[in-house]
């Protein structure tokens, strides 16, 4: 069964060169704040906006890849920004990501065959190929630099890596890793995260691990109705945490 998704592959989240660059200066940058909360991992893991309604959003500007196929349809800003919210709790750092979606792409997919491939009869193509999902994700640098640049967008390089919280409205979530264009892998460990749609937006809240201050990070956003998959997607620059 073949299923288009947005997966971070082999082409996976690779940004252009005329939509990234290589390393960064982070004091060119904005800096993300870290707010504060009195309330549990599990409850800021909910979303509640009793724990969250507090802290003041952080409006990240969101960038369009361009087309990286050439039966890729055009596609318009129609997410130009997501809300950043981040708290330090249980030595875990909490991200708070809000974003407008006029539909929610998110379908219930039929369940993989237990049996091992080469033992099965035969293989059956999927019946449908234009199931695209909403989908987020955070990354940041595997190790802190010494110096005053940031990894390149384009998923690290050899000697700057980077790691990838990745959170799927099917699939969930999925830790993955990269130095470098083409060389994203599935780690096949999973995170806590919590994902709800609701008049007309995305909630998702993911826990990631208590990073220190001044460690850039990047997020990035799929719109199902748009086709996005791959690299097809929204995209931010490097942001410093405070």
């Amino acid at each position: 069964m073949r299923i288009r998704e947005p997966f971070l592959g082999i082409v996976g989240c690779c940004l252009l060169s005329a939509y990234a660059w290589a390393q960064t200066k982070p004091a060119s940058l904005q800096s993300l704040p870290i707010g504060t909360s009195t309330a549990s991992v599990d409850t800021l893991l909910k979303g509640d906006y009793a724990a969250w309604g507090q802290i003041p959003p952080k409006h990240v500007a969101l960038n369009r890849t361009p087309p990286l196929y050439d039966t890729d349809e055009a596609a318009t800003l129609d997410i130009p920004t997501v809300d950043v919210r981040c708290v330090r709790a249980q030595d875990k750092l909490i991200v708070h990501l809000v974003w407008h979606d006029a539909s929610q792409d998110a379908v219930i997919l039929a369940e993989v065959p237990t049996t091992a491939p080469e033992t099965r009869f035969r293989k059956v193509q999927t019946e449908v190929n234009d199931r695209f999902f909403d989908a987020a994700a955070v990354m940041f640098p595997t190790k802190s630099s010494a110096g005053d640049l940031s990894p390149s967008l384009q998923m690290g390089d050899p000697d700057h890596p980077v790691r990838i919280y990745y959170w799927n409205a099917t699939r969930g979530t999925m830790l993955m890793e990269a130095h470098g264009r083409s060389t994203t892998r599935r780690t096949g460990q999973s995170f806590p995260a919590n994902g709800v749609y609701q008049n007309g937006q995305w909630n998702v809240t993911l826990e990631l691990p208590s990073l220190p201050a001044g460690t850039p990070v990047a997020f990035a956003v799929w719109n199902g109705t748009q086709k996005d998959r791959d690299g097809r997607k929204y995209f931010s620059v490097w942001q410093i945490l405070e």
